[in-house]
């Protein structure tokens, strides 16, 4: 039996992206879409729910890669495309860059035409809703509904001017969020099985009442290519997960999906990991880890996020990663924390990390090509680190910032991290 070819994304004009063509992110609950996460949203209706993917918005940058240009704002793009930007003049490996290096996503439409601007997406990714049960420290009210909470009873949060940062506030539910979720369901009825990936995420998906029907949906489908991708906290009552990985088993074995990719959110290790993400309890997390590793038909990965708070034990999660790896392959994806400068390293400059950033990649291993592909990405990030002295002001703000967290959570930063209180 010959195995079927490989193909990459055609378009190999720099600087298009993979993601721009491929992917659709749908916020249900509050009426918004984008190419990518890290791209600007643009507002859904009942009326354009429907072309969520070719949006004139979506289509205009992809007209302007096709130039071969960044999409910024001064061309007509939103100018959403700089984080990739600016990880790319510095040598690193951009999102962009890794996706392109990932075969089997490419619309069908660009196979007969590598110019076309509207097409199908191979993947859809989908925030039904905010319902959380964590409050990690670089989230907010529209991704934890402990965030809402928190903020609704204490009052917004504050830089240490006095001014109000406003995209902590709740922001309400869109009119339209009930429709919009029944209108995603039908469309992936309609479409599902031209998906490479449906990716959930939330808050706690787990914990988000709208999975049942997702995974009703999906049992309509006949898609041994889909890869159902699950983005979890892993701090779901032991009961209510085994019971939906069940599930999701069944629907893999019935062959109405291809597979299911866990990616387990984790970033660092000890009590600078649970201070990060509040609520998080990790002989917990490993309990269920442990479980989800030897479920041997489960694709698993580790989602983390890089900020202030747990560079110095990164290191730590690598080596726990490393061990589960002894049984079965573990992929790891990590990215810098965004939209909250505060939290991000760069605000003590390369040189203060540099003793955490030898010690993380010194422990990641380079035993397989995926293994070296993250490496180098990972270096790439952390030596894009800007080599500045401290920005005291930002300093400032992240002192400001967890002295409030610490007030309504009766927590102690400066006890668990002396280091960043300079």
């Amino acid at each position: 039996m010959f195995e079927k070819e490989d193909i990459y994304f055609p378009i190999k004009k720099d600087p298009a992206c993979q993601l721009k063509w491929n992917w659709s992110t749908l916020y249900l609950s509050y009426g918004f879409t984008s190419s990518c996460h890290r791209c600007n949203n643009i507002p859904l209706t009942v009326e354009n729910f429907e072309n969520f993917h070719n949006l004139p918005e979506k289509i205009k940058e992809r007209e302007i890669m096709l130039d071969g240009k960044w999409p910024t704002a001064e061309n007509g793009g939103s100018g959403s495309c700089k984080y990739c930007k600016n990880v790319e003049d510095t040598g690193g490996m951009s999102d962009r860059l890794h996706h392109l290096s990932i075969p089997n996503q490419t619309p069908i439409e660009l196979l007969s035409n590598p110019n076309a601007t509207k097409i199908t997406p191979k993947i859809l990714e989908l925030y039904v809703n905010n319902t959380c049960n964590l409050k990690c420290t670089y989230c907010r009210s529209i991704f934890s509904s402990q965030w809402e909470s928190e903020t609704k009873k204490f009052g917004p949060i504050y830089k240490s001017n006095g001014e109000i940062i406003k995209s902590y506030d709740p922001i309400p539910e869109h009119k339209d969020a009930k429709t919009f979720f029944e209108k995603s369901m039908e469309w992936i009825l309609k479409n599902g099985n031209q998906l490479k990936k449906l990716n959930l995420l939330g808050g706690e998906i787990f914990y988000q009442s709208e999975l049942k029907e997702i995974l009703k949906t999906l049992e309509k489908l006949k898609n041994k290519d889909l890869e159902l991708c699950i983005v979890s906290n892993l701090m779901v009552k032991e009961e209510i997960y085994k019971d939906y990985i069940e599930q999701i088993k069944k629907l893999c074995k019935n062959r109405k999906i291809g597979r299911l990719d866990l990616t387990c959110s984790i970033d660092g290790w000890g009590e600078e990991a649970e201070y990060a993400r509040f609520g998080l309890k990790l002989d917990f997390w490993e309990k269920l880890f442990e479980y989800t590793v030897n479920q041997k038909w489960i694709y698993i990965n580790i989602n983390q996020i890089i900020n202030n708070l747990t560079m110095r034990t990164m290191n730590k999660l690598i080596e726990v990663i490393n061990n589960y790896r002894k049984k079965r392959t573990i992929n790891h994806h990590v990215n810098f924390v965004t939209g909250r400068d505060w939290l991000h390293p760069k605000i003590y400059g390369k040189n203060f990390w540099q003793e955490a950033i030898e010690k993380i990649l010194e422990i990641m291993p380079t035993d397989n090509q995926r293994n070296i592909i993250s490496k180098k990405y990972m270096s790439g990030l952390l030596n894009s680190l800007p080599n500045i002295e401290p920005d005291y002001e930002q300093i400032k703000n992240l002192k400001f910032f967890l002295d409030q967290l610490d007030k309504r959570r009766k927590t102690n930063w400066r006890k668990i991290f002396p280091y960043l209180d300079i």
